[in-house]
């Protein structure tokens, strides 16, 4: 079945529904088409996407006319490094693949390396390590060629995701339980470092927000019991929530694509009121841990979305707003990134379930 509504009406509409602050009309629709998707829509290069400007931003605005046509969906120009900008400042190589988004290679093997890297980590000049100095010029040919000035500081790679990346994830997971007391230092330094980064990188790129907004995504986390969380990363978490967003009605947002229901506790003590996780639960599931959450989800990015059919995808849509109900508790979107290879007519149906079924306030 061809699931075809208004486009333009129902991005115009879609933007003010998801000020849950004001007067909403219905059920809202977040959709991020990031660049592994742009890439494999477009057959390109990935290297060359993710590490040369101006083939970016070209087969940006040359992806935006289709979605434009297609879906009513604007790509602007922006600065994509993939999953490795905030890890790179620590200076693990990066790793460029025709087929796929870049990585990092780590930078401590052995637990025995890792007090001499803290003493160096404490030393980093951050605003000349990693991929900084080429996000600050990409940011400002932003500037002078588009005329967008972006600012950076409001996320960061949560602190299990940053350290499986700087020592691997398999490496971390074992030295966690194997050498603890060498993670607790580890740990404290990625707090530290953490907090200077973001002052930094806040300063520098003019950062501003009408409301206080802070959001940690880290898919390693679900990979973690709940005592281990607690033990060593809760409090460092927390901690950056308390900086960066302090105020009472500012938005703790957390993302994983890992399973997370036996974290919901853990989430909700540190304050989070919004997340992007675990494609394996139901809304209903996450509220009765969560009760006030603001959910973005549900709908999960591979199962449904990517080998699903469209019909798959608007029952879906309907489960998940029939169980978050009237109460402003949901953002319709994929539980996880969108998937390279999700079509476009699975996407408009996503739009078509939230226009047929989302007017529940």
């Amino acid at each position: 079945m061809k699931y075809e509504i208004d486009m333009q009406r129902f991005w115009e509409i879609n933007n003010k529904c998801l000020d849950f602050s004001g007067p909403v009309q219905r059920v809202p629709v977040s959709i991020d088409l990031p660049g592994d998707w742009i890439c494999a829509f477009l057959g390109l290069d990935n290297e060359k996407y993710y590490s040369v400007f101006k083939y970016q931003q070209e087969n940006r605005m040359r992806c935006s006319k289709i979605t434009q046509r297609e879906l009513g969906y604007t790509i602007s120009p922006a600065i994509d490094f993939g999953v490795i900008m905030d890890s790179s400042i620590y200076g693990g190589q990066v790793h460029y693949e025709s087929t796929a988004t870049p990585t990092l290679k780590p930078v401590i093997n052995t637990p025995e390396e890792i007090d001499d890297f803290i003493e160096k980590a404490y030393k980093i000049d951050i605003l000349q390590a990693g991929l900084v100095p080429d996000y600050l010029s990409w940011r400002e040919k932003l500037i002078s060629q588009y005329g967008i000035k972006l600012s950076y500081g409001a996320s960061i790679k949560g602190c299990a995701t940053m350290l499986g990346q700087l020592c691997g994830i398999t490496n971390f997971l074992m030295w966690i339980v194997l050498y603890p007391e060498q993670i607790r230092k580890l740990v404290q330094c990625w707090l530290d470092t953490s907090i200077r980064y973001i002052k930094l990188m806040r300063e520098i790129t003019g950062y501003t927000a009408e409301k206080q907004t802070f959001s940690l995504q880290s898919d390693v986390t679900g990979m973690m019991s709940p005592d281990l969380y607690d033990e060593f990363i809760k409090e460092s978490e927390k901690k950056l929530y308390d900086t960066f967003a302090p105020d009472a009605d500012a938005v703790r947002y957390y993302h994983a694509d890992s399973h997370m229901l036996h974290h919901l506790n853990s989430l909700r003590e540190i304050g989070v009121n919004q997340v992007n996780i675990d494609p394996y639960v139901e809304p209903v599931q996450i509220l009765e841990k969560m009760p006030d959450v603001i959910i973005h989800g549900q709908i999960p990015p591979t199962k449904v979305l990517l080998y699903g059919t469209a019909d798959d995808v608007v029952e879906c849509v309907r489960r998940d707003i029939n169980q978050a109900g009237p109460g402003k508790h949901l953002i319709i979107t994929t539980a996880g990134s969108i998937n390279p290879g999700t079509s476009i007519e699975n996407l408009k149906a996503i739009c078509y379930a939230a226009e047929k079924y989302g007017y529940v306030y």
